[in-house]
């Protein structure tokens, strides 16, 4: 990778507080315990979408305090997206994008 892509996504990483043990995940598709099989899909399709777009990504990323994760933090555009079931819980805090499933 570019010296400035990597420049790019540590100062994404940084600015969102994402836990230095994320690194090793970008690009990978991450499975959460509680997500349910259409959630994933969706979250796959998305990344999927983000790869053949040349866009760096993580999936279900936590802050350093462990406060927000991330269903999907786009790390080229810095942005985080959030995948919402019908029968979601309200969220702790407002996604750059919301999809609807």
């Amino acid at each position: 990778m570019k010296l400035k892509k990597w420049q790019r996504i540590n100062s994404v990483l940084r600015k969102r507080k994402i836990h230095h043990d994320q690194i090793k995940h970008i690009n990978c598709i991450r499975i959460h315990a509680t997500e349910s099989k259409k959630h994933f899909m969706k979250k796959a399709e998305i990344c999927y979408d983000l790869f053949k777009q040349g866009h760096d990504f993580l999936t279900e990323a936590w802050t350093t305090d462990r406060k927000q994760r991330f269903d999907i933090l786009d790390l080229t555009d810095d942005i985080d997206i959030e995948i919402e079931t019908g029968k979601s819980k309200k969220k702790r805090y407002k996604a750059d994008v919301e999809y609807d499933i």
